[in-house]
């Protein structure tokens, strides 16, 4: 179990996103905790981002430095676990995991395979009230548009893709519900 600093929550290391400070005393963003050193823990949130960012000193003490420098640490954050996200989308792709394009997310949705949408942040809110039709699924607003969605997973043009029940759909899950936290 890992404590945050800023609000003091518990929970397992994959739940918080660790920091450390780098050679130059800037406060570096270790998103999958295998980097060395003395680190710290921070809920997934941008408040408790945010408050970090903006109380550099209470970094400093956690990590036993006179100084830090925190300055973007909310856009390092997000563009973290963007990749992350991005990574996660294109092995579930690889892996069969996903259900891409309006007509097979919505099989794969009446069949009750579906666990989630990640939607294209062009995608029409019609086409996805389709898709999802009388389910109440999880929604998540991608940061890519369609023609971004589609390249990440090795497809034409994309607004909708339905998330299969499976180990790797399951992480990226977690990782589009804490890009909603960092908006």
């Amino acid at each position: 179990m890992r404590t945050c600093v800023v609000t003091r929550e518990s929970g397992p290391p994959e739940a918080l996103v660790r920091v450390l400070v780098g050679p130059d005393g800037r406060i570096e963003v270790d998103y999958g905790a295998r980097l060395g050193g003395r680190g710290a823990w921070l809920m997934p949130r941008k408040d408790v981002i945010a408050t970090a960012e903006a109380k550099p000193g209470l970094l400093a003490r956690m990590l036993h430095v006179e100084t830090c420098d925190t300055a973007g640490l909310l856009d390092r954050v997000r563009a973290a676990n963007e990749r992350t996200a991005g990574e996660l989308l294109s092995l579930a792709a690889r892996s069969g995991a996903l259900a891409s394009g309006g007509d097979q997310a919505t099989a794969a949705v009446r069949a009750g395979e579906v666990v989630g949408l990640a939607v294209a942040s062009d995608a029409s809110p019609s086409s996805v009230d389709a898709v999802r039709g009388d389910r109440d699924l999880p929604i998540w607003t991608l940061p890519w548009d369609r023609e971004a969605l589609g390249r990440r997973i090795g497809k034409g043009p994309r607004a909708i893709v339905g998330l299969r029940g499976a180990a790797v759909t399951r992480a990226l899950a977690e990782q589009l519900r804490r890009m909603q936290d960092l908006r």
